[in-house]
């Protein structure tokens, strides 16, 4: 064989071997390409979260909420999910509404749990740890006249006057001939602002009545039931409400015994009236007031009296100055 012969199927071996070498460099560089594309898919998405509001703050029952006793907490959305209710994810959902218990700091706010509508008491619900030390609660009944119109809802402030009738002079005299004058008095009313800033916790609303149902038509197919707002509107019918009301002890006192002073008419329980405060001045010092009474209309606002002197015997009514 000649030795050019022999140089070419050498260098043809070369080749080969050198190819070879190549394609097992590059089978391995996609095998590890691929390996690291599996690890890379491999790896989990991170799940989204969520701002869930929370109580920055212990919140009683009958508290109305504020923004400082709120926070924003980020959690994973199965963590919300994992609450099993709705929540809130903004605190201007939840600023101005009223707690319907006790709310621990750190708690999720729920809306069908943690907040009260008048007349929204759950029975056997615990009230208790709403009260403030060395304080009580006492309950009323209020009218829409003393009531303000039954607007009144938990976490209301209001202002009491108790109104109490006092008993006026009976003049009892004879005449020259001996005879007997009486002239009867009768009742006057008298009136002051005894309690201030006061707490309203809990309202309880009379049951609403059913209203009729709709006769079948002629042809047996239900009647058309008609529209009903959907959101209750109160009106001027007489409605009566119980509040609890957070008070000092002996202001409990004076409450009870205007109960029991109270009534029967057109305006029941008219010994006591409820002044619905702003939410502006719970922080306000008391107010001084005189209270009113028929002889303060008269020297103040300049009511004029009833004059008993024509009334009386001349020698009985010159000695009378009103």
């Amino acid at each position: 064989m000649k030795r050019s012969n022999r140089l070419l199927i050498l260098l043809g071996i070369l080749v080969a071997i050198t190819g070879g070498l190549l394609a097992v460099v590059v089978a391995n560089g996609s095998g590890t390409s691929s390996s690291g594309g599996a690890e890379a898919s491999a790896t989990p998405t991170a799940e989204p979260t969520v701002q869930v509001v929370i109580a920055k703050t212990d919140i009683n029952l009958g508290d109305k909420i504020t923004a400082d006793m709120l926070d924003l907490k980020t959690m994973t959305l199965s963590a919300r999910t994992a609450l099993g209710q709705d929540t809130f994810d903004s605190t201007d959902q939840v600023i101005g509404r009223i707690a319907g218990g006790r709310i621990s700091a750190g708690q999720a706010l729920v809306p069908s749990r943690d907040f009260l509508t008048p007349g929204s008491m759950a029975d056997g619900q615990d009230i208790s740890g709403a009260i403030a030390t060395n304080m009580v609660a006492v309950s009323v009944e209020l009218d829409q006249t003393n009531g303000v119109g039954t607007l009144i809802v938990p976490g209301d402030h209001v202002d009491i006057i108790l109104s109490v009738y006092t008993d006026q002079l009976t003049i009892d005299s004879k005449d020259a001939a001996g005879n007997t004058l009486s002239l009867t008095g009768g009742t006057q009313v008298t009136s002051k602002m005894v309690i201030q800033n006061r707490k309203i916790l809990a309202t309880l609303l009379q049951p609403v009545a059913a209203g009729p149902t709709a006769a079948p038509e002629a042809n047996g197919s239900p009647a058309a039931v008609a529209p009903v707002p959907t959101t209750p509107i109160v009106q001027f019918n007489g409605r009566h409400m119980i509040a609890v009301i957070e008070v000092k002890p002996d202001e409990a006192e004076l409450i009870r015994w205007a109960q029991r002073a109270e009534t029967e008419g057109l305006q029941n329980y008219i010994d006591l009236a409820y002044v619905l405060r702003s939410d502006k001045d719970n922080a306000l010092p008391d107010a001084v007031t005189p209270g009113i009474t028929f002889r303060m209309l008269v020297d103040k606002y300049g009511v004029l009296p009833p004059d008993p002197r024509g009334e009386l015997p001349a020698d009985l009514a010159k000695g009378i100055q009103w």
